[in-house]
């Protein structure tokens, strides 16, 4: 089973999305994930405790990202979860305890095995670092639109 096949729902990518603070993405990122049944009721309180210490936003030589994440046990199904925010958010850039990132772009990932985060991580960086790739996934409007570029970039 590919990885988009695995991590892919269109239920799960929300468009042009705005948020006061990374809280508020937080707890509506939980509510639509439990209301779908991918998280545990764990979920909000580990993933914002992980995001507090072990930041996850990215600077890429094309866009800013963050890409959120806890462990296994919180997760009943793996998902990746696709926010594109129309205005920017702040998060703490990864490696760092301090330096701000304003990312445009989130993806939440739910894995249920360990082994999986790693590899998917290595591949969301590496997309978000093409310019020609990240130059199309801008350009696109709509969901569906989103749903496609994932389906046939992540898996590369």
């Amino acid at each position: 089973m590919s990885i988009a096949d695995q991590f892919l729902h269109k239920s799960l990518i929300q468009f042009k999305q705005h948020y006061d603070c990374q809280e508020a993405f937080f707890s509506e990122l939980n509510q639509r994930l439990s209301t779908q049944g991918y998280v545990e009721e764990s979920y909000l309180s580990n993933i914002i405790s992980r995001e507090n210490i072990y930041p996850t936003g990215l600077v890429t030589s094309t866009i800013n990202i963050a890409i959120p994440h806890t462990d296994p046990q919180h997760i009943k199904k793996p998902f990746i979860d696709i926010t594109k925010l129309n205005s920017p958010l702040t998060f703490i850039e990864m490696g760092s305890t301090d330096k701000k990132v304003d990312v445009t772009w989130i993806f939440a990932l739910g894995v249920t095995n360990g082994a999986n985060q790693v590899e998917l991580l290595q591949k969301l960086m590496r997309l978000c670092s093409q310019k020609t790739t990240i130059n199309k996934l801008q350009s696109l409007t709509d969901i569906e639109e989103i749903y496609q570029f994932f389906s046939l970039n992540i898996d590369l």
